[in-house]
């Protein structure tokens, strides 16, 4: 039924960025629709649709009264699918739930592997951001605290991934999760290896044949997109949240350049239109949520930190070539968060007042990717 109305409500595919979660226009009466997520209309909306929905989106729109700010982004309707069984006995059906948060750049790595693949999921908004008042146990004065924003953490996540990280993929036919980025991208191109073998056999996955693989088939190119993928984690992303928090102006300045010479590397190593070929593949997946957000270091750093346009022999139009092909594919545009949306997002993160595992190594003086998770833990 309808959330706004009550009236009979059709069916639907998901297809395009949505406000609040399940929040679409799917009523069939004529002008009917929630309203639409403004500072306005955003609570009074989701208060209604919690009383009408069904429990699961009940609590998923409950979830979202938590969250501080929300955005766009593609969810695909959640039912089981069939793989091939293995010889240990596993499951022939998965159900994923994605654990996710549509401004968080690791996540949408998985997002942009399950929407390639059309692999059915539930998503759950599972970060937000909340003030706390302070313990009395923090290592620095209350004065110091009053504006720092820390993550708020979905029960569902917690349970599925004490340390609370995104994404997380639980199959809840069997309650066991995956977790970090890359392998989380992995994990999904397996997955849908696995289902196109079942259709192959004659078993019906209800979901249609598989994308090209994200990963090459040859393992000697599958290292080689492993390391890629590695460097690319090593140095822009790492390098991306650096230049947003380092106060030191020649920190963030070499910091910059070790992100430049990280996009440099990427296109080097590319063999087409994508790194690995003709088709989107691994290692575009773990640098375009990055590449797309480059933008924010120009807007909070200065035109000094913004990437070149061209030049080096024709790099840099090369890497602009990329990011446009990449950008146009429908399914990785239906995933790219409101760019206005994000920036207010990222600013906690540019003036130093987001209390996140990343958030806090970088300030101690590591990188991104090393955060430590008893030592960068929100207490901190």
């Amino acid at each position: 039924r309808c959330a706004a109305c009550g009236g009979p409500a059709r069916a639907v595919r998901v297809a395009a960025p949505l406000h609040c979660a399940a929040l679409a226009r799917l009523c069939e009466a004529a002008g009917c629709h929630l309203p639409k997520c403004d500072d306005a209309s955003r609570q009074p909306a989701i208060s209604r649709a919690s009383q009408t929905l069904s429990p699961i989106a009940s609590s998923s729109v409950q979830a979202l009264n938590r969250i501080s700010s929300c955005g766009h982004r593609r969810t695909s309707k959640a039912r089981s699918f069939s793989t091939t069984a293995s010889s240990s006995g596993e499951p022939s059906s998965i159900k994923l739930k994605y654990f996710s948060a549509w401004f968080c750049p690791f996540a949408h790595r998985a997002t942009l592997a399950l929407e390639h693949h059309q692999i059915p999921y539930q998503w759950e908004e599972a970060l937000g951001w909340e003030k706390r008042a302070p313990s009395g146990d923090e290592e620095f004065s209350a004065s110091e605290r009053q504006d720092w924003w820390y993550h708020w953490k979905s029960p569902g996540l917690l349970a599925a991934n004490p340390q609370g990280m995104v994404p997380t993929l639980l199959d809840e036919t069997t309650g066991r999760a995956v977790t970090e980025s890359l392998v989380c991208i992995e994990f999904i191109d397996e997955l849908a290896a696995s289902r196109t073998r079942t259709g192959q056999h004659g078993a019906s996955s209800g979901v249609g044949m598989s994308a090209p693989p994200l990963l090459p088939s040859c393992p000697f190119e599958r290292a080689r997109a492993r390391l890629a993928a590695d460097a690319v984690n090593k140095s822009v992303t790492s390098a991306y949240y650096s230049v947003l928090m380092r106060i030191d102006a020649e920190e963030r300045r070499q910091a910059f350049e070790k992100l430049l010479n990280g996009l440099r590397s990427f296109v080097r190593g590319s063999r087409g239109d994508f790194w690995g070929g003709d088709t989107l593949g691994y290692v575009d997946c773990v640098l375009l949520p990055y590449a797309y957000r480059l933008y924010a270091i120009e807007h909070y750093r200065g035109a000094d930190f913004a990437v070149p346009t061209s030049g080096e022999d024709g790099l840099w139009e090369r890497y602009h070539a990329w990011f446009a092909r990449a950008t146009a594919l429908e399914y990785v545009a239906g995933t790219l968060p409101e760019k206005q949306r994000y920036l207010r997002h990222v600013a906690k993160y540019a003036e130093g007042r987001a209390r996140s595992k990343v958030g806090n190594a970088v300030r101690r003086g590591a990188a991104a990717h090393e955060y430590d998770d008893a030592i960068d833990g929100d207490k901190h």
